[in-house]
């Protein structure tokens, strides 16, 4: 088995509530309590969250566990919806059935201070941008595929629309492990599927796919074959 040797100060000892899987899961978590302070999200104010993948579910959980009010996210397979709900999200829809932006004004009419989009997607962006009150923050976590995106320039200079990316963890590890340790049971829910570690390959095309309502598949290193 290959091993990497890291500096002490890359790595984060784990309290005894904390077993090895809820540990797995604090990199996705961080990213999310990461995104929710970047976004300066005030406590008891609406957003929006667009893809309920793992990091659109942290965001999720760090934003209700940070005292944010209702919550709304789009999301395409039907079990992230259940699970979106199950996590505090008030209202989810489909994006590609419904009309996700009249929808959440019908909630919210005067729409939204923060968006984060979790998938990547143009077509998530855009919704993004419609749902913004003036002055609102899009928060930019997906990864698109593509190397260039576009966004409707007059809406974002009429509403002084701020765009703002987020890649990275910055000094958020060690409150993920706090705030796994304090809700464990909605942090574990993320975790869908267990492989043990000789269908690692199912499990990555799983994921990949998309199939089964998969969010998080986690490989279990002592489980038999």
């Amino acid at each position: 088995m290959e091993r990497i040797v890291l500096p002490e100060g890359c790595c984060f000892p784990l309290p005894n509530a904390i077993d090895l899987e809820l540990g797995a899961l604090v990199e996705p978590l961080s990213i999310g309590v990461y995104a929710v302070r970047l976004a300066r999200l005030r406590p008891g104010r609406p957003f929006a969250v667009l893809g309920a993948g793992p990091i659109g579910l942290s965001v999720l959980i760090a934003a209700k566990a940070a005292g944010a009010g209702a919550a709304y996210v789009t999301e395409p397979i039907p079990e992230r919806r259940t699970m979106a709900m199950a996590l505090g999200a008030s209202w989810t829809g489909d994006p590609y059935a419904d009309d996700v932006v009249s929808q959440i004004q019908s909630h919210e009419p005067l729409l939204l201070d923060t968006v984060f989009e979790c998938s990547g997607k143009q077509e998530a962006m855009d919704v993004g941008v419609r749902l913004l009150a003036p002055g609102g923050r899009l928060m930019l976590i997906g990864i698109p595929s593509c190397d260039r995106v576009s966004f409707e320039m007059d809406w974002l200079r009429r509403r002084e629309i701020c765009l703002q990316n987020v890649r990275r963890q910055n000094e958020c590890v060690q409150p993920a492990i706090e705030l796994a340790a304090t809700c464990p049971d909605s942090v574990r829910r993320m975790v869908t599927h267990r492989y043990p570690f000789g269908r690692t390959g199912e499990a990555f095309d799983v994921v990949a796919d998309y199939r089964d309502g998969v969010v998080k598949a986690m490989i279990d290193m002592a489980a038999a074959t």
